[in-house]
């Protein structure tokens, strides 16, 4: 038995539990940009060392460049990036939680603008100020400053589009002309 530096302990190739290679521990303690050369007689499977690497890039997160020596000496494997495992999955729960968040906005921008219009539909004139305030106790489970925030975007485009006319802080249906 013999104590190890720290240095030292990071060159050794160590197994993990189960049933585990040289060639698989060392394919799996590549750093980023370094490459591994497999000699056939370092591989003794039927198939090519490829089909390792694909386990490892699933099961690990890694991601390799895999591919046969011409002359037929063996096999260079290369990881090419660090992506992890936990991180890629971080990224597509973010934003599933980013789509859903959307999702929720247009759906409570679309009942604004439906019950928004339901309310100028009946009251023909209201000010601004009563609009927002019965779309925040409506909708009083929402945030408010999100509601108030898209009111304002609701109305701003109602009024580009020529559905509602914005005169004296007041909103109004305008009269057509045929």
């Amino acid at each position: 038995m013999q104590k190890l530096t720290s240095a030292e302990y990071e060159q050794l190739a160590i197994r993990g539990k189960g049933r585990s290679s040289h060639v698989f521990n060392s394919i799996v303690n590549l750093q980023v940009g370094e490459a591994l050369l497999i000699e056939h007689r370092d591989w003794k499977r039927k198939a090519s060392p490829s089909t390792l690497v694909r386990y490892i890039e699933k099961n690990h997160g890694m991601r390799f460049s895999c591919g046969a020596i011409s002359g037929g000496n063996g096999w260079a494997v290369r990881r090419v990036d660090g992506l992890q495992k936990e991180s890629a999955q971080k990224e597509t729960t973010s934003k599933i939680v980013n789509k859903s968040a959307d999702q929720d906005r247009l759906q409570l921008k679309s009942d604004l603008v439906v019950f928004y219009l339901g309310r100028m539909a009946f009251h023909k004139i209201e000010r601004i100020e009563d609009s927002i305030k019965a779309c925040t106790v409506h909708f009083w489970k929402s945030d408010n400053t999100i509601v108030n925030e898209l009111f304002h975007e609701i109305i701003k485009s109602l009024e580009d589009q020529g559905h509602i006319v914005i005169e004296n802080g007041k909103t109004y249906i305008p009269l057509r002309r045929n």
